[in-house]
C-alpha cells in the first residue's frame, strides 16, 4: 500500500530543471499548490527540496503544467531523458561515479525507484546480459503498481520513467538505451476515454465481447482496433514471466490453468497528424508492465576515460597516473625519464604520508563522534523511559475507554492484553459491514412521548448490542434507530461474513420477542438489515480535537443500500457475502440493486431464517 505522500520531490526537481532549460519560468509550476507553510517560506523552497515527498496529485498538476509551459508533444519522455544530461536528480548523480558501466545503473533501478516513488515496485527479471550477435546488452524490468494505485491514473509517469531509463547509458557517453514496452497493465476503456492526453480525441473505446472498438478520429466512424488474447508465460532464470508472447482465444476456450491470463492486443495503429495514439501490437490489461531495454557496450577505452575523469582523486594522484602513463610509453631511458621517475617517487611518498595523516585524523574524529553519540543515546534513552512510564498509564486508561465504546468485554480484554492499537492508521481490509434500521420509526416518534420512545429504544439497543458482542462484532455507530456494525477489525477473522449473517439472524429472532412490548404502544417492531463484504478503509478519521473509528468506502455504501431495500424482518446480503458463506446458510436470490458509485448492479440474496 502506498503512503499519501508517495512522490519524492526529486521528480519535481527534474521537471523544474527541464522546464527552465527549455526557457520557461518554472516557478509557475507551483502556483496555488498546498505545502507546509510552517516549515517553508515558499512553495518553491518546499517542492525543490529533494529530501521531501509530496502527493501524487501535486506531482500530476506540476507535470501537466510543465507540458503546457514547454508545449512539447513528447514532454513527459523528454523530461525523464534529460535527467542524466542536466544532472537534475540531485545527490543521486554522485552514485554514478562508483558505477563501472550502465549494467550497474540498471541493476540499481529498483533501489533508485524506492527513493523516487512509492506507487510501484520495479524488479530486474533479466539482469544485464551481453548478446554477441547484436553487440548490445539487454535487460528486462517488471513494473508492478501497488494494489491501491490504478495504473491508468499514472499514465504520464510511464513515458517519464522510460525517459529516465533511456538516459542511463548516456552517463558513459553512449547512445540512449532503446526501451520497448512489451506489456502494459492499462485498461483501454479507462485510459483512452479519461486520460487528458487522449480524451480530447474522443476515441470512445469500449469492449464489445472479445473485440475492442473505437471511433476512428480520422474517418469519424467506429472500427475494430483490438481483440482479446491469451498471454503465455516464458521461462527466465527458472521463473515463469509474461513478456508478451500470446496466442489467439478460440471460441471453445475455457480457463484451465492458473498461469493463463487474458489480455487485449491492439490490431490497428491510430494516428492523428504526427502523433501515434495506439500502435498495433500494444498489449493492454496485463498483470504488470514489462520494459525490454537494450543498449551499447562500454568500450575498454571509454571505461578507462570514465575512471580517468571521475575517480575523485587528488590532483597529485592524477599527476602520478599521468607520469606512470608516460613511463609506460617511453622506449628509451634518458635524462627526462629519470627526472620524471624521481618526481613520481616523491609524489608517491608524499601521497602515502598524506593518506596516513588523513586516516589518523578520521580515526580521531570518528572516536570522538562515537563518544558523543553514546552520551547522547544514553540521555535520549533516559528521557524516553521517563516519558514512557507516564504515557503507558495514560494510554492504558484511554485505550480501555475507547475499546469499551465499540467492542464486547471479551474482545476489549483480548486487545488490551495484546497491546493492539485500535485504528491508529487507516488501512484497507477485507471485512463485512452490517446496517440495521427500524421500519416506520418516523411514525412512532410522532405518536409517543420522548420518555416512552427512549425506554423502547434503550431496551431494543441493549438486546441488539448483546447479540453483536456474542458474535464478536464491532458496534461502530448508533444513528437514531439504526446500527452500523462491522466484522474483521480490530480483531482479524476469516469467517467475518458468516458471523455477520448469523448475528443478523439472531437479531431478527430476538426482535420477535420484543415486538409484544412495542405492540402495547401501537407499533409493530420490524427491522430491515443489509450486509456486504469487501475491501474497505478502516481506522481513525478526523482531527486532533475529535477522531472517530469507522469504516468508509464503496462497499460500505453497498451495505447501506441493501438495508434501505430490505423489508421489515428481511436480511439482504450481497453477492460477495453470499460467496464467502459457501452454502453455510440458506438464501434465495431476489435480484439486483443499483448502488450509487458502483458501475454494475449488485446481485442480492435474501437470508432464509
Amino acid at each position: 500500500m502506498s503512503r499519501p505522500d508517495c512522490i519524492s520531490n526529486r521528480n519535481i526537481r527534474i521537471i523544474a530543471t527541464y522546464v527552465q532549460n527549455r526557457g520557461a519560468d518554472y516557478r509557475a509550476l507551483f502556483e496555488g499548490l498546498p505545502f507546509p507553510r510552517d516549515q517553508y517560506p515558499s512553495a518553491e523552497d518546499f517542492f525543490l527540496n529533494e529530501d521531501e515527498w509530496t502527493t501524487y496529485g501535486n506531482f500530476e498538476t506540476i507535470f501537466r503544467r510543465g507540458k503546457e509551459l514547454v508545449d512539447e508533444p513528447d514532454f513527459f519522455f523528454n523530461c525523464g531523458a534529460s535527467s542524466a544530461r542536466l544532472r537534475s536528480w540531485g545527490r543521486f548523480h554522485y552514485f554514478v561515479r562508483v558505477f563501472a558501466s550502465p549494467n550497474d545503473g540498471f541493476r540499481k533501478v529498483p533501489f533508485f525507484n524506492k527513493n523516487f516513488d512509492d506507487t510501484k515496485e520495479i524488479e530486474v527479471v533479466l539482469p544485464p546480459t551481453y548478446n554477441r550477435q547484436s553487440g548490445k546488452f539487454r535487460t528486462i524490468l517488471r513494473v508492478q503498481f501497488h494494489r491501491d494505485i490504478e495504473p491508468d491514473s499514472d499514465y504520464i509517469g510511464d513515458p517519464y520513467l522510460r525517459g529516465i531509463l533511456s538516459s542511463i547509458p548516456t552517463i558513459w557517453g553512449l547512445a540512449p538505451a532503446v526501451v520497448r514496452q512489451t506489456l502494459t497493465a492499462y485498461d483501454p476503456e479507462i485510459l483512452f476515454n479519461r486520460e487528458p492526453e487522449f480524451a480530447r480525441y474522443r476515441l470512445e473505446v469500449k469492449m464489445e465481447g472479445d473485440l475492442m472498438t473505437l471511433r476512428d478520429p480520422n474517418r469519424d466512424r467506429r472500427i475494430t482496433a483490438g481483440k482479446r488474447i491469451l498471454l503465455e508465460p516464458e521461462q527466465i532464470n527458472g521463473r515463469a514471466i509474461y513478456l508478451g508472447r500470446h496466442t489467439e482465444i478460440s471460441p471453445e476456450y475455457q480457463p484451465v490453468h492458473e498461469d493463463q491470463r487474458e489480455a487485449i492486443i491492439a490490431t490497428e495503429t491510430i494516428r492523428v497528424q504526427d502523433r501515434t495514439l495506439i500502435e498495433a501490437g500494444e498489449i493492454f490489461m496485463a498483470p504488470y508492465f514489462i520494459l525490454d531495454i537494450s543498449y551499447d557496450r562500454v568500450s575498454p577505452f571509454r571505461r578507462i576515460s570514465q575512471i580517468w575523469r571521475g575517480g575523485g582523486n587528488t590532483s597529485g594522484q592524477e599527476l602520478i597516473e599521468t607520469i606512470n602513463q608516460l613511463r609506460r610509453s617511453m622506449r628509451a631511458k634518458n635524462e627526462a625519464y629519470e627526472v620524471l621517475e624521481k618526481t613520481n617517487v616523491e609524489l608517491i611518498e608524499a601521497k602515502s604520508r598524506l593518506d596516513e595523516y588523513n586516516k589518523e585524523l578520521e580515526n580521531m574524529v570518528e572516536e570522538r563522534t562515537s563518544e558523543l553519540r553514546r552520551a547522547q543515546q544514553k540521555l535520549i534513552a533516559f528521557n524516553r523511559e521517563l516519558e514512557a512510564r507516564v504515557k503507558r498509564q495514560v494510554a492504558q486508561l484511554e485505550r480501555y475507554k475507547e475499546l469499551r465504546r465499540y467492542l464486547s468485554p471479551k474482545l476489549a480484554d483480548k486487545i488490551l492484553a495484546s497491546e493492539h492499537a485500535l485504528g491508529t492508521e487507516p488501512q484497507r481490509k477485507m471485512m463485512s459491514v452490517v446496517f440495521t434500521d427500524i421500519r416506520g420509526f418516523a411514525n412512532l416518534t410522532e405518536n409517543l412521548e420522548p420518555e416512552e420512545l427512549f425506554h423502547l429504544l434503550a431496551e431494543y439497543f441493549s438486546e441488539m448490542i448483546k447479540i453483536v458482542h456474542l458474535y464478536d462484532g464491532t458496534v461502530n455507530k448508533i444513528a437514531g434507530d439504526g446500527l452500523l456494525i462491522f466484522f474483521g477489525d480490530p480483531i482479524p477473522m476469516d469467517d467475518h461474513a458468516e458471523r455477520a449473517v448469523r448475528m443478523a439472524i439472531a437479531m431478527q429472532k430476538r426482535i420477535r420477542g420484543l415486538s409484544g412490548n412495542w405492540g402495547r404502544y401501537g407499533h409493530e417492531l420490524g427491522v430491515g438489515m443489509g450486509i456486504n463484504s469487501g475491501f474497505v478503509t478502516v481506522g481513525n478519521v478526523g482531527s486532533d480535537m475529535y477522531r472517530d473509528y469507522t469504516v468508509i468506502g464503496n462497499q460500505v455504501n453497498v451495505a447501506a443500500r441493501l438495508e434501505e431495500s430490505a423489508k421489515a424482518g428481511q436480511i439482504l446480503i450481497s453477492q460477495r457475502t453470499y460467496g464467502l458463506l459457501k452454502g453455510a446458510i440458506p438464501v434465495e436470490e431476489v435480484g439486483a440493486v443499483k448502488v450509487k458509485g458502483i458501475h454494475n448492479p449488485v446481485r442480492t440474496y435474501n437470508v432464509l431464517w
